[in-house]
C-alpha cells in the first residue's frame, strides 16, 4: 500500500477492522435490534482499538523514561556517599 497518506491508511484500516468485526457481531443477531446493537457494538471496537493501543504506546514510553530516571538517581546518590 506504498503511496497512501496516513489519513488514507487509517480510513482503510479503519473500514477493514470494521468490516471484521461486524461480521463477528452479526452471527447471532436474528432481529432489527439486534442488528443495530451488533453494529453499534462493532463501531464501538473500531473506535477504542487505536485509542487502547495510543494509550499502551504512551505508558511504556513513559515507564522506560521513569526507569531511567531512577537509574541516573541511583547513579548520582552512590557518587556521594
Amino acid at each position: 500500500m506504498e503511496g497512501l497518506t496516513a489519513k488514507v491508511f487509517r480510513t482503510y484500516n479503519a473500514s477493514h477492522t470494521f468490516q471484521i468485526e461486524l461480521k463477528k457481531e452479526m452471527a447471532n443477531a436474528t432481529t432489527v435490534t439486534e442488528k443495530m446493537v451488533a453494529y453499534n457494538e462493532a463501531n464501538r471496537k473500531v473506535v477504542i482499538f487505536p485509542i487502547e493501543n495510543f494509550f499502551l504506546e504512551n505508558v511504556q514510553k513513559i515507564l522506560q523514561k521513569v526507569q531511567y530516571c531512577a537509574n541516573v538517581w541511583k547513579k548520582f546518590s552512590i557518587g556521594f556517599m
